[in-house]
């Protein structure tokens, strides 16, 4: 990988968006689209560590309480680190993936709809694509407040 003095927190940003922009497209299989929501996941909870370790970022300081406020973010890091570990030692909501929809529209010419259903400590769901738009925005509100432009 690069060295930190070639790259930034914007650099893994922009990897974020590309990686929100894929598991936004039509998918015809549900493994492609679960390894692809892995690695969002991942790279949404990983930007604080970017900030946080970027010198020239300006938000290092606040950006762990920045991101601690916002819930889907929160939510984001339960599921990087269930998909990076299996187990965790450390729940923010408690959200584990727990089940797959899937649906294949034979004979006509649509992409497969797939939703991962997640689930959280308290007993509420939601869907995997709604968190990982939810935590899109909750990082351009982060930003904004640390006055940071991607």
């Amino acid at each position: 990988m690069l060295d930190p003095a070639l790259t930034s927190w914007r650099a893994h940003y922009e990897r974020l968006q590309r990686s929100f922009e894929r598991i936004s497209r039509p998918y015809q299989s549900s493994v492609e689209y679960g390894d692809d929501l892995h690695h969002f996941f991942q790279d949404c909870f990983h930007l604080k560590d970017w900030v946080k370790n970027d010198s020239a970022s300006g938000g290092a300081a606040q950006i762990e309480a920045e991101f601690q406020s916002e819930r889907p973010l929160r939510i984001a890091a339960d599921l990087a680190n269930a998909a990076k570990h299996l187990a965790r030692t450390q729940h923010r909501e408690g959200a584990y993936v727990t089940s797959t929809n899937v649906t294949v529209h034979l004979g006509q010419n649509k992409p497969t709809d797939i939703e991962f259903i997640v689930t959280l400590a308290d007993g509420t769901s939601c869907v995997a694509q709604q968190v990982a738009k939810d935590a899109m925005a909750s990082w351009a509100s982060v930003l904004a407040r640390l006055r940071m432009k991607p």
